[in-house]
C-alpha cells in the first residue's frame, strides 16, 4: 500500500518484524533522513455539522472496567466530499482489540445509521455484553435503546464533553482522518467513493498497520 503515513518509529518496527534483526528506531531515522524520507499526515480543520442532546447524563458503566473483551464502542464521524457536501462513517469497535468490527456510511446522521454497525454484529453473532456511546440523539434515541434491549445488551455512555471517554474509538477515527481520508479525499464524488475508500482502509488497519510499539528482534544464531 503506496501511502506515506508510517514515520520512523513504525518503519523499524516493521523491517525488525521482516527481517528478524536487530535494528534501534534511531538507525531508521537517521537512514530516512539521510534519504529525504518522511511520513505525511494531514491535520485539516472544517466546519462540521454538530448535534446536541437536552437528556440528562445516564451512567458510564464501562470506565471502571478492568476487562473490556465483551465491551463494544461505537461513534459517528464526518467525512467532506470534493462538493462540500457530508456524509457520515458509524463504526463498531473493539477497544482491547483495537480492531474494527462493523461499520457504515450513510448520506444523514440517523438514529438508523448509529444502529446499523451493532445490528451487523447482533447478526452475526458476536458475543458482547455492552456497548458504549457518547450522549449523541441518536445514540439516546428509542431505536437504538429498543436494539439493544431487546439483545440484552447494557448501554454505557461518555460524559458530556468527555471525549476522552471513548477515547480508542475516537483515536481510531483520528487516525482514519489523518493517514486515510486527507490523503484520498481528492477522489470522493460520491458515498461509493467513501464506502470503498473505507473498506480499504479497515482491512489494512485491521490486518496490516504497525502500532507504534518499540523493541528489537534477536538476532539468529548461526545454527538456526
Amino acid at each position: 500500500m503506496a501511502r506515506k503515513f508510517y514515520g520512523y518509529v513504525r518503519i523499524a518496527k516493521r523491517i525488525r518484524k521482516l527481517l528478524k534483526c536487530r535494528l534501534s528506531d534511531r538507525t531508521i531515522w537517521k537512514v530516512m533522513r539521510e534519504l529525504g524520507i518522511q511520513s505525511t499526515m494531514y491535520r485539516k480543520r472544517s466546519k462540521k455539522p454538530t448535534t446536541t442532546t437536552d437528556m440528562p447524563q445516564k451512567p458510564n458503566l464501562m470506565r471502571h472496567l478492568a476487562d473490556l473483551s465483551e465491551v463494544v464502542t461505537t461513534d459517528i464521524t464526518y467525512i467532506q466530499l470534493i462538493n462540500q457536501k457530508w456524509v457520515y462513517l458509524a463504526t463498531a469497535y473493539d477497544p482491547k482489540a483495537r480492531k474494527v468490527l462493523a461499520w457504515q456510511v450513510g448520506q444523514q446522521m440517523t438514529q438508523d445509521l448509529a444502529v446499523a454497525p451493532i445490528q451487523a454484529l447482533i447478526h452475526q453473532g458476536y458475543t458482547f455484553k455492552m456497548v458504549h456511546s457518547d450522549m449523541g440523539s441518536q445514540y439516546t434515541s428509542r431505536l437504538f435503546e429498543t436494539t439493544l434491549t431487546d439483545a440484552h445488551l447494557r448501554h454505557s455512555y461518555s460524559r458530556k464533553g468527555k471525549p476522552a471517554d471513548n477515547g480508542r474509538i475516537e483515536a481510531y477515527h483520528s487516525l482514519l482522518k489523518r493517514e486515510w481520508v486527507r490523503l484520498d479525499q481528492i477522489n470522493y464524488e460520491s458515498i461509493l467513493d467513501v464506502t470503498e475508500s473505507i473498506a480499504r482502509y479497515n482491512t489494512f488497519y485491521n490486518h496490516d498497520r504497525e502500532t507504534n510499539g518499540r523493541g528489537a528482534c534477536k538476532r539468529k544464531s548461526a545454527a538456526a
